[in-house]
């Protein structure tokens, strides 16, 4: 027969690795941690969940004993459902305070997220968090403050874009960016070659793609107001930009930065200044 002990230990496993898996703050640090760091992570987490179960417990007994409530679930479980005879109130005690704890690990987060974006904030500690893949800090300034980054990959191709996707995932393997130009560096000065200036195209597929559906809105009786507002609030019936994703593999990744198109002309007086000075042999 399993020992109480086993048990109580097998419910403070449970619980707590239920908190700690469906939390935002420890999600990706419990997966990275394996055997006996998982378990006594989880059970700590447990322990302080089952002191909690332990009053709301006496606290229902004595509200139970005020209004002469005598109805106890734990004890009809063990009756009527493991069809047990001889009960001491230790045990349903017992049994009342672990089921109240395995309730309140699996309950808790998802009472938590129900006020909150749970999609934000894992995507939000994931790019913050110190551990996670390379570059995810950075892609976390990017996507807050909106700068594009310059991808130079190792095979000398440069990719300008705006972060579009990061999988939340330990093992993420690559990043899905919206691509504003693409190029290559110079074999050997290393300086940027534009080639694809993929945002100049999509703007005038879109404005394109825009006159038609416009034209369609207009013949099917709306005025050229409506149909404008209704492009306007509705950009995704036109915007062909998603469209034109590129994944880059964060192992090809030679290294990235944010790019700010609003000061590019002034880097490159600067570099043309200092050019004269710099010999590639």
């Amino acid at each position: 027969m399993i020992k109480p002990t086993v048990l109580l230990l097998f419910v403070l496993g449970i619980s707590g690795y239920s908190i700690l898996a469906n939390w935002h703050k420890t999600h990706f640090s419990l997966h990275r941690s394996n055997g006996y760091h998982t378990f006594f992570k989880s059970t700590s987490v447990g322990l302080i969940i089952f002191v909690t179960s332990s009053c709301l417990y006496y606290f229902s007994v004595v509200l139970g004993k005020y209004f002469e409530i005598n109805y106890d679930f734990g004890h009809w479980i063990l009756i009527n459902v493991f069809q047990l005879k001889e009960l001491d109130k230790s045990t349903v005690a017992l049994f009342n305070i672990s089921l109240t704890t395995l309730c309140l690990g699996v309950v808790t987060p998802f009472i938590y997220y129900l006020f909150n974006d749970k999609e934000s904030l894992y995507a939000e500690e994931f790019l913050t968090d110190a551990d996670s893949p390379d570059f995810s800090r950075l892609f976390g300034y990017s996507i807050t403050e909106g700068f594009p980054i310059l991808f130079t990959m190792s095979d000398r191709k440069v990719y300008i874009g705006y972060i579009y996707e990061v999988q939340s995932k330990i093992l993420t393997s690559d990043v899905h960016i919206l691509p504003v130009i693409s190029g290559y560096r110079d074999e050997k000065t290393l300086a940027l070659k534009k080639v694809t200036p993929y945002k100049e195209l999509i703007d005038r597929i879109n404005q394109k793609e825009k006159s038609e559906i416009t034209e369609r809105l207009i013949n099917l009786g709306m005025s050229y107001r409506e149909a404008f507002e209704t492009l306007e609030a509705n950009p995704g019936l036109y915007d062909q930009w998603d469209k034109f994703l590129i994944a880059l593999p964060l192992r090809e990744i030679t290294y990235a930065h944010l790019h700010d198109f609003t000061h590019e002309h002034e880097f490159k007086y600067e570099e043309r200044k200092l050019k004269p000075r710099i010999r590639c042999k």
